[in-house]
């Protein structure tokens, strides 16, 4: 529910700012409070921990040498009430996880703008979020395009060969090199082989990237082997 005395600062390209805006915004009874135009995504955060809006509408394509992700972040930082209504672009596809992560509240895609404005601010009043069908699209597109890229990437281990596998899970287990030639009956540097191959194979540079992706991708499990989690993450933070 909208309050009696709304304000709004405008943060928007020339193309958005326009007689419409102003009537939408009039007619929710929206009092818009910034009279000269915001340039900068950085003036953004200087006229905001001033005025305190009740609404925030930002324009990504602003210049500002900031990221706009960490505007929004601070933007909530200096005042948390304020509920930040988005208008991205196509270059933003990308960035609309980031933005959401970040506590934006309206997401509106800058080719219809105004179709969609007067519903955002009535469902941001309300403490929901809005996303328009556009930028809905385009996440779901974003979401499906990282499974694949996920599934492709699990996919590696099938590149291995079974005398690798057995080689890669017993370098999971904290096995060396000897260890590994003893119990698989082969020489060290029939093991050093293998295991260059599974570093080209996995597109990783060393054992312990080896063993964190065999771990990741579902070849073991770090929680049955806590002692191993601990060997890892020293041989990491070493590096």
């Amino acid at each position: 529910m909208l309050q009696q005395y709304s304000t709004a600062l405008i943060a928007l390209s020339s193309f958005l700012q326009n007689n419409s805006l102003y009537q939408i915004l009039s007619n929710l009874k929206v009092q818009v409070i910034n009279k000269s135009q915001i340039n900068t995504k950085e003036n953004i955060l200087l006229d905001l921990e001033t005025f305190k809006p009740t609404f925030l509408l930002v324009s990504s394509s602003l210049p500002g040498t900031m990221d706009l992700t960490d505007i929004i972040i601070k933007a909530k930082v200096l005042s948390p009430k304020t509920k930040i209504i988005l208008f991205i672009n196509q270059n933003d596809i990308q960035k609309i996880q980031s933005y959401l992560l970040a506590n934006i509240d309206a997401v509106i895609w800058s080719e219809n703008p105004l179709e969609y404005l007067e519903s955002a601010i009535r469902q941001v009043a309300k403490g929901l979020v809005f996303v328009c069908g556009r930028t809905a699209y385009e996440l779901r597109n974003c979401i499906q395009m990282q499974n694949t890229a996920e599934s492709s990437d699990s996919a590696l281990l099938n590149l291995l060969t079974e005398r690798e596998t057995e080689v890669l899970k017993s370098l999971t287990q904290g096995v060396n090199y000897k260890q590994i030639s003893k119990l698989l009956f082969i020489s060290e540097s029939t093991v050093k082989t293998h295991i260059n191959n599974i570093f080209t194979k996995l597109n990783v540079n060393d054992r312990t990237q080896a063993v964190l992706y065999a771990l990741k991708h579902g070849i073991e499990s770090l929680a049955k082997r806590p002692h191993m989690l601990k060997s890892i993450t020293n041989e990491v933070i070493q590096k």
